[in-house]
């Protein structure tokens, strides 16, 4: 009787969607990944205001996520929010693979000048039987890997680093 107690309410928790990993914007996928609703999101690192043109500071930005490797978008100077496109790397083994990307604000103080935020976003594959193929990845929040889950935030605070160097110098 137990065995079909389950089976009864397998539609009501989702179906057949809670046995498979499935899409991973879905909270049931990340239920059967291994963690519902995974982190996969830094927090923020600011930097404080900074007293440049706004056209400055994105060129800036610009330039220091290019040299990260990542692929930005076009975007003009009194746009707030710059997102790169994703930073994919597959591996052969389950849950190695990885992508990463940055979100970076530049918002404007009410005493003048600007403050730049950024945060960071990891994801892991989370496909089983072909984790090498781009077409069948299953990306799920890093936090569902012990392995990942402190190195969500290390893209942003590389980023946060050369940032403040690059307008603060080592005089900080």
């Amino acid at each position: 009787m137990n065995r079909f107690a389950f089976l009864l309410l397998l539609p009501l928790m989702g179906g057949s969607a809670l046995l498979t990993a499935g899409c991973s914007n879905s909270p049931v996928g990340e239920f059967a990944a291994g963690g519902l609703m995974a982190n996969r999101v830094s927090g923020w690192y600011e930097t404080g205001q900074v007293v440049k043109s706004r056209t400055d500071l994105a060129r800036t930005v610009r330039e220091l996520l290019t040299r990260q490797g990542y692929q930005v978008p076009d975007f003009d100077a009194e746009s707030e929010m710059i997102e790169t496109a994703w930073d994919v790397h597959l591996s052969p083994r389950f849950r190695e693979g990885t992508r990463t990307k940055i979100d970076v604000q530049i918002l404007a103080m009410d005493r003048g000048g600007f403050n730049i935020r950024s945060r960071s976003w990891l994801e892991v594959n989370n496909e089983m039987q072909h984790p090498g193929n781009p077409d069948k990845a299953s990306w799920v929040g890093a936090g569902v890997s012990e392995k990942h889950r402190d190195h969500i935030p290390e893209p942003a605070m590389r980023f946060h680093s050369m940032l403040r160097l690059r307008l603060f110098g080592l005089n900080q």
